[in-house]
């Protein structure tokens, strides 16, 4: 990691959906003006002179744009007026430097996305995924880590269960969990935590937002079997992104054929699931196993 351990500090505003998503809602803005004058993405690209891929690349989110080259793309599509200053100020924003957030540093742009998710959807076959944990739960999951500084611990998983209370606060937010039976029996951090744990799931599996599935290991194989990953649709940015997360790295998929993909498996792995009643009934008694 880049950050000193021990030194990672609050998460920002909740109100500043951060530059990643000011990038991706550029990307979106430019692409309705091209969109507007009737030209390709390799047609436009083309008429400015770029490298093939670059204006793509803007759209998609993926490449900062300098004022200059805002210039050079509102002469070709005629842009003028308001419009063009609204987009230079969502240009200068997107230009930010990420802020400090409590998680590893490879996941950091990850955080941003989610807290300006309208909707998540989740596949996690072998352990409850970040923004579900308990703060005993997750110390417990961190405490074998070989990527995460002990100092750090605390805070993060901290900052795992505030994630998750957003939930509770804001109705608005929709998340759709499908998780593999291995992932509510594991005992991770002995029967105590891991109790707690499912009680974190059922109070959360009752929110008019929230669902929750468990695929039984008696299911038969799925598409998402052994591939856990994350989907993240940002309205404001009108993008949906798949996020696939490893121990030292992470990747952000937002082009349409990966997240038609991912959107398929995420299905797959929902119809394998048992409904969301009878997940609820597996996770109480999974629980009143423990506490026997």
């Amino acid at each position: 990691m880049t950050t000193p351990p021990g030194t990672l500090t609050p998460m920002v505003d909740d109100d500043d959906p951060g530059p990643i998503v000011q990038r991706l809602i550029l990307g979106a803005e430019l692409a309705e003006l091209r969109d507007a004058k009737g030209l390709t993405v390799d047609q436009a690209n083309s008429e400015i002179g770029w490298y093939r891929g670059k204006l793509g690349k803007i759209e998609n989110g993926d490449l900062n744009v300098t004022d200059a080259e805002l210039s050079r793309m509102f002469k070709l599509y005629g842009a003028t007026g308001p419009k063009t200053d609204e987009v230079r100020k969502l240009a200068t924003e997107a230009r930010r430097k990420l802020g400090p957030v409590r998680v590893p540093d490879h996941a950091r742009k990850y955080v941003w996305l989610e807290r300006s998710a309208n909707e998540i959807w989740e596949y996690y076959g072998g352990a409850v995924p970040g923004n579900l944990q308990t703060e005993a739960y997750a110390m417990a999951q961190m405490c074998t880590s070989l990527v995460i500084a002990p100092a750090d611990m605390h805070s993060i998983a901290h900052g795992r269960r505030v994630r998750g209370d957003r939930f509770f606060a804001d109705k608005d937010l929709q998340l759709s969990v499908v998780l593999g039976e291995a992932a509510v029996r594991q005992q991770v951090g002995g029967k105590g935590v891991l109790s707690d744990q499912l009680e974190r799931l059922l109070a959360m599996s009752e929110l008019p937002n929230v669902s929750i599935q468990v695929v039984p290991l008696t299911a038969d194989a799925h598409a998402a079997l052994e591939y856990p990953f994350t989907l993240l649709y940002i309205a404001r940015a009108r993008a949906t992104i798949a996020y696939i997360e490893g121990l030292t790295t992470a990747d952000y998929l937002a082009r349409p054929p990966h997240v038609q993909t991912y959107t398929l498996v995420w299905q797959s792995a929902s119809r394998a699931a048992l409904s969301t009643a009878d997940t609820a009934d597996l996770l109480r008694e999974i629980k009143s196993e423990l506490e026997e």
